[in-house]
């Protein structure tokens, strides 16, 4: 029993690909099964049919057995079917036109036989040559040939009555095995894609549990580092009270601007659904509105912001953040002279392909003229390196500061 189980089933294929296990073990099960009904059918046709047709059958018969070795053998199953199907279609086309004392009454049997196994097994290019082929015998035969040998069926003996009924039996027992076989593989390899559905569903699960952590724990790392900025920022501040000198004063300001910008940063990618990426319209109404209150100047400033970059990755945006505190508190400190139409312009848009360029002018004439060994150019130019980017300024007919950069990814 365990020989016959062994006989039956091949050696199971170490592959993942559930759709050519499957024809797999149809090739060789179907040619197992037509080694079995061929040779009954070979055993008939010697003793009651002529020996030329029950040659045929046993070359058909050889070649199956072929196949069968080949495919348990090698795990490749392609091959040697597409080899015995040929061989099959020229069998029938041998039988059809070569040997012409039998009416070939279930020639047409056989050829639907050799059709369906090429086309479920070896593919739909090779099917329909295939289909084509015994179209085209089939066609010749009946219009050609058949007429002359009508006589022959009438001459059959009562053997040959039962062998070909038995041809015909066998015939339709392969049909039905073919279409009963290539239903059960079908059926396995959806029960594999089901499994392996299912493991990508758990592992899915698991990595889906893993990221909710990570961004859990990402939003708590960005909460952590807000506050301690935070923290800085009271302390300079408390620092600064304790000052006497105006200019250390506004030393202590400016850094504690710098800190509020960076501050600010990691608020609002706690506050965000993309921890990796910051809202930079939004970024930069809120750190232009903060510095304009921080400053307290007394007059109102306008701030006009065109913006069509919806994002940017935490690396570009934390130098980017700085040289805008820069350029406001400069703007802020000594650009207004005449406190009427006071306007901050940012324009931060996309530049080319793949670079974003920055814009910065205001509306005021500088009372202090930029100086090019001035802490804050040094801050700029900098910051600007960090960005791997460049900067360029104008001062006619108003201050405008220019950068050019790619946005880096995190």
């Amino acid at each position: 029993m365990a020989s016959l189980s062994t006989l039956f089933d091949p050696p199971e294929l170490q592959t993942s690909d559930y759709v050519y296990e499957a024809k797999y073990l149809l090739a060789y099960r179907m040619s197992l099964f037509l080694a079995f009904t061929i040779g009954i059918l070979d055993i008939a046709l010697f003793i009651y049919f002529n020996l030329l047709t029950a040659f045929v059958a046993l070359v058909a018969l050889l070649f199956v057995i072929w196949a069968m070795y080949q495919i348990r053998k090698t795990g490749k199953y392609l091959v040697p079917t597409l080899i015995f199907n040929l061989v099959g279609a020229i069998a029938c086309l041998f039988t059809l036109f070569g040997v012409r004392d039998q009416p070939h009454m279930v020639d047409m049997i056989w050829m639907v036989i050799n059709i369906l196994f090429t086309f479920i097994v070896v593919g739909q290019r090779w099917g329909l040559i295939i289909s084509i082929i015994h179209a085209v015998s089939i066609t010749i035969y009946y219009l050609f040939i058949s007429q002359g040998q009508l006589h022959l069926i009438r001459d059959l003996t009562d053997e040959q009555v039962y062998t070909t009924s038995i041809n015909v039996f066998i015939g339709f027992s392969i049909i039905s095995y073919l279409s009963w076989q290539n239903i059960r593989t079908n059926e396995l390899a959806k029960k594999h894609l089901n499994v392996a559905q299912d493991v990508l569903q758990d592992q899915y699960n698991i990595i889906l549990k893993q990221n909710e952590e990570k961004t859990v724990m990402l939003k708590e790392i960005h909460h952590r580092v807000k506050n301690n900025l935070q923290i800085i920022t009271s302390l300079l501040r408390l620092q600064a009270r304790e000052l006497e000198n105006p200019e250390a004063i506004a030393k202590f300001k400016d850094a504690t601007h710098r800190v509020i910008a960076m501050s600010m940063i990691h608020e609002k990618m706690y506050q965000s659904d993309h921890l990796s990426t910051l809202h930079m319209k939004e970024y930069l109404h809120d750190l232009s509105s903060d510095l304009i209150t921080s400053y307290q100047s007394g007059y109102p400033v306008s701030i006009q912001i065109e913006c069509d970059v919806d994002s940017i990755g935490l690396r570009s945006i934390v130098p980017l953040a700085l040289i805008l505190n820069e350029l406001i508190s400069n703007s802020l400190k000594y650009a207004f002279d005449e406190y009427d139409n006071c306007l901050i312009s940012i324009s931060f848009l996309r530049h080319g392909k793949d670079q974003c360029k920055l814009c910065y002018k205001d509306s005021g004439t500088w009372k202090a003229p930029a100086r090019k060994d001035s802490f804050g150019l040094d801050l700029i130019d900098s910051l600007t390196d960090q960005l791997e980017g460049s900067m360029s300024i104008e001062t006619f007919p108003a201050t405008q500061f220019t950068f050019v950069f790619r946005p880096q990814e995190d």
